[in-house]
Order: C-alpha cells, then structure tokens, then sequence
C-alpha cells in the first residue's frame, strides 16, 4: 500500500479555501407593518347611530381600561361552534 500520494498533499490546502470563502448572511431584524385602508378608516369614524350600542360599546371600554374585562372562554367558544 502507498501513501504518499501526491493527491493527499494539496488536501488541508483544498477544506481551508472553501471554508475562508463561506460567510454566514447577516440577519436583520424586520419590524410588523398595519396598514389600514381608507374605507375601514371611515367605518371606525363615523359615529355610531344606534343608542343602545353606544351605551354597550361606552360599557366595555369602561372595563377594559379599569382591567376587569373578562369573558368565559367556554363561552366564547361554543359560539364559534355554533357558527
């Protein structure tokens, strides 16, 4: 059996210059963009007409900014299956 090989000269030689020449991508942070069309705009402004939703809608914001806003979440998902 040989080993002294001319091949296995040049091999340390061949793995260092594909290692020097792979570089990692940098990775960058991407930040989450909304964007809200002019026709959901408009619905979001125009007041509403109804009274008794008002005094519903005025109510839940009351809770949600005092933090006692809770539902049941069994509740909340039978009417999801219910459809």
């Amino acid at each position: 059996m040989r080993i002294d090989s001319a091949k296995w000269v040049h091999l340390p030689n061949t793995y260092e210059k594909k290692t020097q020449h792979e570089t990692k991508p940098e990775l960058t942070r991407q930040t989450d963009q909304l964007s809200i069309s002019a026709e959901a705009r408009a619905r979001f402004e125009e007041p509403v007409k109804q009274p008794d939703r008002l005094e519903k809608i005025n109510a839940l914001k009351a809770e949600i900014n005092a933090g006692t806003y809770t539902r049941d979440a069994r509740e909340i998902a039978k009417r999801f299956l219910q459809g």
